[in-house]
């Protein structure tokens, strides 16, 4: 069932200039309940204006956005309480960061769904050590490590527990164990909790092991859309994207021009170290 249908949309900045171009040029897509979905394609290419339009940030000039089965840009749509349901962290965090405390930061989004001040506390408090992050509870959140801001974002609208997370750039600043952690963490959302998951990545790999669907952006179009073993081994489409091919697909290339029979299904890192294991 979907969850997000995107019909049609049209965006340009400049809406004055009719010679600049379109930055999300007559994009349509549906994102289903319980998706993993990697957004994909070079800088520029609309990514991150794509998903500021998904929670009502930005209003397109043409083309319609249903969340639910519901038009969001019909006058009788609640927006803010879209914002609640589908919850943006975005590339940098600091934008996102105000309150004195990490805890009252965190707490913001919860008070103003209507929580009382000891819920949102609560519950502020249990994210944060869901996050690894409780020891930061009384820190000043401008004085944090990237990575750290990051988390805090993160908690700010997990708190809300929203059926839709959206991610720009979720990996930034993480160091490699911290980044595994957090894509298990928002994995585990997805899988037991139903959590749709939405993501801006420049890392392939990351969206092998990870996603169930991939969309791939050229120019503000939609150039692909897919399950990763499809979309990632397809030449012309990373070709036409400008974008280089992950390992596990250059792997699977490299062995099926040999004459090796490997499962394009099954890319994933422990996937393809069995596949190779049982080539000896």
């Amino acid at each position: 069932m979907s969850i997000l249908e995107v019909k049609n949309l049209k965006y340009k900045y400049d809406k004055y200039d009719d010679s600049s171009k379109y930055a999300i040029d007559d994009i349509s897509f549906n994102i289903d309940e319980k998706d993993f979905v990697a957004i994909i394609g070079e800088s520029g290419s609309g990514k991150s204006t794509l998903i500021s339009h998904l929670n009502g940030l930005y209003k397109a000039d043409s083309g319609e956005i249903y969340f639910k089965d519901k038009n969001i840009y019909s006058k009788d749509f609640d927006l803010t309480n879209l914002r609640f349901k589908c919850g943006v962290v975005f590339q940098y965090p600091e934008y996102q960061l105000f309150s004195e405390t990490v805890i009252d930061d965190v707490a913001f989004g919860a008070l103003k769904k209507g929580l009382s001040k000891d819920e949102a506390y609560d519950k502020s408090y249990e994210v944060l050590k869901l996050l690894g992050i409780e020891h930061l509870k009384d820190e000043t959140p401008f004085n944090l490590s990237g990575g750290e801001k990051r988390k805090v974002a993160f908690a700010g609208v997990f708190v809300m527990n929203p059926d839709i997370l959206i991610f720009d750039e979720p990996d930034a600043g993480l160091d490699p164990t911290s980044k595994v952690k957090f894509y298990n963490l928002i994995k585990s959302l997805n899988e037991k909790f139903g959590t749709t998951i939405i993501y801006i990545t420049h890392n392939l790999d990351d969206v092998i092991e990870y996603a169930n669907k991939v969309i791939v952006l050229k120019k503000g179009k939609v150039i692909k859309i897919g399950a990763p073993c499809d979309v990632l081994t397809d030449l012309k489409v990373m070709n036409d994207a400008s974008l280089d091919m992950p390992y596990a697909a250059q792997i699977y290339h490299e062995l099926t021009s040999k004459g090796y029979n490997i499962d394009k299904r099954k890319l994933k890192f422990n996937e393809i170290v069995e596949s190779l294991t049982r080539l000896k």
